[in-house]
């Protein structure tokens, strides 16, 4: 039973009194429990402002920039106070401290990719996003070794934002009406009924709620704790499992299923786990059927209302599950405190389950072996839809069933392709959306071949696979460790619960983007960093006794040795290490406010006055300043030379495009168009035969150079080097890889 204090009066604290006890509390924080703190607010924003996701080729968010520069700021102060205080320390096996550091040389090998890079603006922003992935991991690692019960305080963190972001995703479906300005709209499923929000991407709802799964059965096996709050536990459990069913995401179950695995494995309590598993199971049966099958739900483009008083109906059955689950819950607990199962029944019940999961896998077999197909006819089958390019229904329900890779397949040539060309160092980080129109046999445009291994082998060549692949495996393996050394109980389970998200993240990241993604990466980065921190030498001692009563660390640093120099140095240190956070805050903000100068060039270009024109090539002329890597500026530029048909100098423009970013196509393209414009037909004719070379599925441009052809009386054949697949030759391939990366233009 909770009790509160009473006032002189008699009566509940007033909201004076409530405040001041919350400001006590967090006065109380230790530095390292309020940068844990910091740290989780920082997922939350990512999470919900579309994952933080930054990229070239779509239109410019500011979200990305906006949680970097909150990352200097974060890092800026903490660095401050160790090193003017001393009250934190960076400590973590050597295992995991060689993970921060080749993370630290990845970071650095993009920066040195620059040099070659097909997409110079698009490496920049790589290299600002794995500068942001580095700092994270060094401030969670410093909570992991400073704080008090470091991985209980960021595993219910966690959970409190996977909770709102279950509320959230989840109540487009069951009260997507909710609307208020300025502050939360539910009417997200219209076009999509898939569930795709706060992220925007149904793959990464999934996976981000995947991860909590764990997290969420770690409390509801932990006898130690309240009825209340286990019971809690297991209804967001519920919530989460219908959550991940509505987003329809094949990748996020296969991850779900591992993480669990590995979180039971470690942690211990695996009846108890798959017992509450298969309660909170049981509960989401029913609604996740109806929520499945119901037209209004499932069907693109239902009207509001409609969806509005299915969604009430759906909510009603959710509310019903959630009584009847608490209520069975509530018998459990009972059971719990007095049935007792001892080492030899539990191993029965376990080789039990384990051939009953057989039976079951024999009886699917059997049942494919007798149906049409057959069973090496439907492997064949499964097979032949797995590797196909084609569009698919990815809004239907049945999508869960289908065998197909959502043209991933496809893309993992491309990428296979694009290494087998520059398999050293790659084509420059966030190359990818240039290199996929080299190696593409359709029109399906990408920005990333869906695979984080892949992609670093495209882009960053093998010596940038290593090293990211290395950093990940290492910060794996200490989080491992870091488990393994805990005794059995309440930290076991929840560091158990960190370690299978790490698992599940590092599986699902084969087969999608989610490294591009710092909403899903950030979090695993966060609790990479605590499990390594929190397993540092002499750790398990900290905070004990009087000397620790004020949160501060007994450790010295360095520079307050004795014999050491103090104040000035310690100031120089500060005033260097906020001098580079500004650095490191300034470089991410400069391309998404050029960015943002060069879309409103093209509004105010857009309504043709003299006086917008004027403004507009201010605008254009000023992110061509601000970013010195893209050409967006540039070609802003050019258009509004053309518009006030200034040929000669839009030429210039393009051409100076060109020479910041030869591969890019538009560049061409409009080279192409400036030129015909000038009457120059050869040379038009000749840019388009390089936006062929670039992007030889291009039919505009094929079509473009037909009808230039005839106007100029000219027969042109379409080149023949180009490497669309895997079969091309690789001296072909790379001649074409060199003349990706040059602005020549040969005339026919």
């Amino acid at each position: 039973m909770s009790t509160f204090p009473l006032s002189s009066t008699g009566g509940p604290p007033d909201g004076a009194g409530l405040r001041s006890r919350a400001i006590g509390a967090v006065r109380r924080l230790t530095a390292a429990e309020r940068l844990g703190l910091a740290l989780l607010v920082l997922v939350l924003y990512a999470a919900f402002a579309h994952g933080a996701v930054q990229a070239v080729s779509l239109p410019r968010s500011a979200a990305e920039p906006r949680l970097q520069v909150a990352v200097a700021a974060v890092a800026a102060i903490t660095l401050g106070v160790w090193l003017w205080g001393g009250s934190l320390r960076l400590a973590a096996p050597r295992t995991a401290l060689a993970g921060l550091v080749l993370l630290a040389a990845f970071a650095v090998w993009i920066g040195v990719s620059l040099a070659w890079s097909v997409s110079p603006d698009g490496t920049w922003l790589e290299l600002n996003r794995y500068v942001t992935y580095t700092i994270v991991l060094a401030l969670a690692i410093i909570v992991g070794a400073s704080a008090r019960r470091p991985i209980e305080l960021v595993h219910g963190g966690f959970l409190v934002v996977a909770a709102l972001v279950t509320c959230y995703a989840l109540g487009q479906k069951l009260v997507p009406w909710v609307h208020i300005p300025g502050v939360i709209n539910l009417n997200h499923t219209g076009p999509t009924p898939r569930l795709q929000e706060p992220f925007g991407y149904w793959n990464a709802l999934g996976l981000f709620l995947s991860i909590a799964v764990p997290m969420a059965l770690a409390v509801c096996v932990d006898r130690q704790r309240s009825a209340r709050l286990r019971l809690a536990a297991v209804v967001l459990l519920e919530l989460i499992f219908l959550t991940i069913g509505f987003t329809y995401s094949r990748g996020g179950l296969v991850a779900l299923a591992l993480g669990i695995v590995v979180a039971l494995w470690f942690g211990g309590a695996r009846l108890r786990g798959l017992l509450w598993l298969a309660l909170a199971a049981a509960g989401t049966v029913v609604p996740l059927l109806l929520g499945l099958l119901s037209h209004a739900l499932t069907t693109a483009n239902v009207g509001l209302s409609q969806r509005s008083k299915t969604g009430a109906e759906l909510a009603a059955v959710v509310i019903i599950s959630l009584i009847a689950l608490v209520i069975v819950g509530r018998r459990l607990l009972e059971l719990e405190r007095t049935v007792r199962i001892g080492p030899a029944r539990a191993r029965a019940i376990a080789r039990g389950l384990i051939v009953a999961a057989g039976l079951l896998v024999l009886a699917v077999v059997v049942a494919v072996g007798l149906s049409n197909r057959g069973l090496t006819g439907t492997i064949s089958h499964a097979w032949h839809s797995f590797t196909s390019s084609r569009g698919v229904n990815a809004t239907d329900p049945a999508h869960l069933l289908s065998a197909d890779s959502g043209n991933r397949w496809v893309w993992w040539k491309e990428a296979v392709g694009a290494f087998s060309a520059r398999p050293l160092g790659g084509w420059g980080a966030g190359s990818f959306p240039v290199v996929h129109l080299l190696y593409r046999r359709n029109d399906l445009g990408v920005l990333q071949p869906h695979s984080a291994p892949l992609q670093f082998l495209a882009e960053t060549g093998v010596i940038g696979a290593v090293l990211a692949i290395a950093a990940f495996l290492a910060l794996l393996g200490a989080g491992a460790r870091s488990v393994r050394r805990l005794a059995s109980g309440r930290e076991r389970m929840l560091a158990a619960a960190l370690l299978g998200a790490l698992v599940a993240y590092g599986v699902h990241a084969c087969y999608d983007w989610d490294a591009d993604i710092p909403g899903l990466t950030l979090p695993v980065l966060v609790f990479a960093g605590v499990l390594a921190g929190a397993a540092a030498d002499g750790s398990g001692a900290r905070h004990r006794g009087r000397e620790a009563a004020n949160g501060h660390l007994p450790i010295r640093l360095p520079l307050r040795g004795p014999g050491n120099p103090g104040l000035g140095l310690r100031l120089m240190a500060i005033v260097v290490a906020s001098v580079a956070m500004c650095a490191y805050a300034l470089s991410a903000v400069l391309p998404s406010l050029a960015a943002s100068k060069a879309y409103a060039a093209e509004v105010r270009a857009g309504t043709g006055t003299p006086q917008a024109l004027r403004g507009a090539d201010q605008e254009a002329a000023l992110a061509t300043r601000l970013d010195p890597l893209s050409d967006d500026g540039l070609l802003d530029e050019e258009q509004v030379a053309l518009d006030r048909q200034q040929l000669s100098r839009a030429r210039a423009l393009v051409l100076e495009a060109l020479r910041r970013d030869p591969a890019d196509v538009t560049a061409w393209e409009r080279l192409a168009y400036v030129e015909v414009l000038s009457r120059q037909l050869k040379a038009g004719i000749s840019a388009a035969q390089r936006v062929l070379q670039l992007d030889p599925e291009d039919q505009q441009t094929i079509e473009y150079i037909g009808g230039v052809a005839a106007g100029a009386t000219a027969q042109l054949a379409l080149p023949q080097n180009s490497p669309t697949d895997l079969q091309t030759p690789q001296s072909t391939a790379t001649a074409t890889a060199a003349t990706a990366t040059t602005g020549t233009v040969t005339t026919p």
